[in-house]
C-alpha cells in the first residue's frame, strides 16, 4: 500500500511541474475519459413489438392476453413482464425496452458474470411474447431473437 501511496505522490509532483497548457490539456482528457466512462448509454432490450395474433385459419384473435417477457442478461438479475389484451383486429402493441448503464457499469458486470458464472454466463438481451388465456386457443410462444426485428405475427392452434 505504501508504494501505491508512493506512486500518487510522485504523480501528483510531476503534474504540478508540468506547463499551465499541458495541465489543461491533461485536465480536459482526464474529464472526458471520466464521462465517457460513467456516462449511462441507453441501449434497446427490444425493439417497439407491434403484433397481430391469428388463428391456424389466418382469423385474427380478439381479447387474448400477451403477455410480453424481457431482460438484459448483462445488466439486470431480474426480468420484466407486461400483460396486454388483442383488440379486435386481434393487434397488441409494446413500447421499446431500454436500459441505461456506463461503459464501466457494462466492464465491471460483465467481469462479474465471467467471474462467478465462467464464460457461459448469459450477457445477452432476452424477449419474448406468451399468448394465452383462452379456451379456444393453445398457448403460443414466440422469441425475439436481438439481431432481427420482433415477430409480426403470432400464430396460434385453435382447440378443437
Amino acid at each position: 500500500m505504501q508504494t501505491f501511496s508512493k506512486l500518487i505522490k510522485q504523480i501528483g509532483r510531476r503534474f504540478l511541474e508540468l506547463r499551465k497548457p499541458f495541465k489543461i490539456t491533461l485536465a480536459v482528457l482526464f474529464l472526458l475519459l471520466t464521462t465517457v466512462l460513467l456516462y449511462p448509454f441507453q441501449t434497446v432490450v427490444v425493439p417497439a413489438w407491434n403484433l397481430q395474433v391469428v388463428d391456424d385459419a389466418g382469423k385474427p384473435v380478439t381479447r387474448i392476453t400477451v403477455t410480453e417477457h424481457w431482460q438484459h442478461y448483462l445488466l439486470e438479475t431480474q426480468g420484466h413482464d407486461e400483460l396486454k389484451l388483442t383488440n379486435e383486429a386481434g393487434r397488441v402493441d409494446f413500447t421499446a425496452r431500454t436500459i441505461r448503464a456506463s461503459v464501466l457499469r457494462r466492464f465491471l458486470a460483465t467481469l462479474g458474470k465471467l467471474t462467478s458464472s465462467g464464460s457461459d454466463a448469459r450477457r445477452d438481451r432476452y424477449a419474448a411474447v406468451v399468448v394465452w388465456g383462452s379456451s379456444d386457443h393453445s398457448l403460443s410462444t414466440t422469441v425475439y431473437q436481438p439481431d432481427d426485428e420482433p415477430p409480426e405475427t403470432v400464430i396460434v392452434q385453435r382447440s378443437h
